[in-house]
């Protein structure tokens, strides 16, 4: 059975949170599950991802976690240097290895978004993502792609054909979620049943519930959610995810918001991999 490829989209003008809700979902998959997973960065000047998970300046609070990589290695050549062997020719599931981060041992890698600054250039290796995720499904269980808005429409959809699952995200605003039904509308891809609306930044107190959301989009499920957490984004802008994530997991009590997100962010990974093995059956 092929491993899934699953990817966070966002079709919208306005932030929802993305790249924060892929590193808690990756996380929290790596953590409390024996998968091993790639996230694949694909922002354009913008390293909110990668840095959610580590900081280039200095050496993070790692130190403490048994299972996670001592040492994170110089590939100064990063997605670059990969993309250089898919335009040769070259690449190879094992070779994906060596362009990543590693974040937990054997659980968790984090390709680097592209190092450019030019758009240009940008877009003209962004014709590879694709491939890239592609390729990586042999030598991961699971691949995570966080789609940037900054590939062109027609590269996205390249990406979105050929991941099991697509998320994707909304804001909690009468606008926000109005587009997305329109998105519907226009878009029959977005129609699919591998297609799922997720909430980054999610308010519970908010008028645009995740049931009221997806009651006025028509959809048979309960949108995903990622709750908005204080903590959670100081940590992310430290790189430490990682540790906060697993302080959380120790916490037993419900009202601790802590622990509540943590919950929170489990129960949208058990949703995710039973909505994945359920699509794979149904294949």
């Amino acid at each position: 059975m092929a491993m899934p490829i699953i990817s966070f989209v966002n079709r919208d003008v306005r932030e929802t949170g993305q790249s924060l809700s892929v590193a808690a979902v990756a996380s929290v998959i790596a953590i409390e599950h024996n998968y091993r997973v790639i996230v694949i960065s694909t922002d354009f000047n913008d390293r909110t991802l990668e840095e959610s998970f580590y900081q280039e300046s200095r050496s993070n609070a790692t130190s403490f976690l048994k299972n996670m990589s001592t040492k994170i290695s110089d590939i100064s050549s990063g997605s670059e240097g990969l993309i250089r062997t898919f335009a040769s020719n070259r690449a190879s599931a094992d070779m994906i290895k060596s362009y990543t981060k590693p974040i937990l041992k054997d659980r968790l890698d984090v390709l680097p978004a592209l190092k450019t600054t030019d758009y240009k250039n940008y877009i003209n290796l962004s014709t590879y993502f694709s491939q890239i995720a592609d390729v990586a499904n042999a030598a991961y269980d699971m691949v995570i792609v966080d789609v940037s808005q900054d590939i062109p429409k027609d590269l996205q959809m390249r990406i979105l054909n050929i991941s099991d699952l697509v998320l994707v995200g909304v804001n909690q605003s009468a606008v926000s979620v109005s587009n997305f039904f329109k998105l519907k509308q226009s878009e029959p891809f977005f129609q699919k049943n591998n297609v799922v609306v997720q909430i980054g930044k999610y308010n519970p107190f908010s008028k645009f519930s995740a049931k009221n959301v997806g009651r006025f989009l028509k959809e048979k499920d309960v949108p995903w959610f990622v709750p908005y957490n204080i903590n959670f984004s100081d940590n992310c802008s430290e790189g430490k995810v990682i540790p906060y994530l697993l302080s959380a997991k120790m916490i037993n009590d419900p009202n601790n918001l802590d622990s509540s997100f943590y919950t929170s962010v489990c129960t949208l990974v058990d949703s995710l991999d039973y909505k994945v093995k359920e699509l794979q059956y149904m294949k």
